[in-house]
């Protein structure tokens, strides 16, 4: 996986029992050794949940596990799909149905694309059929490009509006009589 995606363990020269994603020690919890550092751990269990929930795979996981591959838009479920198209013919019926010949029949979507502002959070993740989640990029696309194009037309416009208040101001001055010579 691309290091990228996953944010960088914070301590990853942490000494043995030191947390490797908080620093804090990590001590025995209870008797004869209470309070003295455990030198066989180098995560807090919290901790370990904490980067599990960084990994973009375990985020698929959770969505796939809590969306159970039914389409958040047109309700299709793509685990009965896969098991109908399954035979000989597979490719064509899954072009028919407008999906791809291969891969996966669903895809994990930002509900708020990244570029908007959204996040990885699992409340922002949805599931969605290759089809739909193919419309709802390209809607997504196309709103930011005229979102594009009028900040650009409004630049120009802003820009249009100072050359023609400078070129008044030198026009006004080259009419003004000139002050006379002294």
């Amino acid at each position: 996986m691309s290091a990228h995606r996953r944010p960088p363990i914070p301590y990853p020269d942490a000494p043995r029992g030191s947390c490797r994603w908080c620093g804090e020690p990590i001590l025995h919890p209870k008797g004869e050794r209470a309070g003295e550092p455990n030198r066989r751990r180098r995560w807090h269990p919290h901790c370990v949940d904490a980067f599990n929930a960084s990994d973009p795979r375990e985020a698929r996981r959770r969505v796939r596990r809590r969306d159970r591959g039914i389409c958040a838009a047109c309700g299709t479920d793509t685990v009965a799909l896969r098991r109908a198209l399954r035979g000989r013919g597979e490719r064509a019926r899954r072009r028919s149905r407008g999906f791809k010949p291969r891969g996966s029949l669903w895809e994990l979507d930002h509900i708020v694309p990244l570029v908007d502002g959204g996040s990885h959070d699992e409340r922002n993740l949805q599931t969605l059929c290759t089809p739909c989640h193919t419309r709802k990029s390209a809607g997504e696309a196309r709103e930011r490009a005229q979102r594009r194009r009028g900040d650009a037309e409004d630049t120009l416009l802003a820009r249009a509006d100072e050359v023609l208040a400078r070129s008044e101001t030198l026009l006004a001055s080259l009419r003004s009589p000139d002050p006379e010579p002294r």
